[in-house]
């Protein structure tokens, strides 16, 4: 089993999330031909979404750094 494929998964994830929520936060101070009834954009929200975004980031990252790490360890026990 291939560790880093996962973890590039959760990078490839956590950079689609990240990039959605700066688009909206971005977006939200255009101007638009008809006013919202409701504000349609909730900041609080978007932050946590970016938070999440970086502690996926943070988390896949390490999954990395552990299965490069159990790769060299195999390799020293096979060689």
């Amino acid at each position: 089993m291939d560790i880093l494929p996962i973890a590039q998964r959760g990078l490839h994830r956590a950079q689609g999330e990240l990039e959605k929520s700066a688009q909206n936060i971005a977006g939200a101070g255009l101007p638009q031909a008809q006013p919202p009834p409701e504000d349609s954009l909730n900041l609080s929200d978007q932050m946590v979404s970016l938070l999440q975004a970086r502690n996926d980031v943070d988390a896949s990252l390490k999954v990395a750094h552990v299965g490069d790490e159990l790769s060299r360890k195999t390799l020293n026990l096979l060689a």
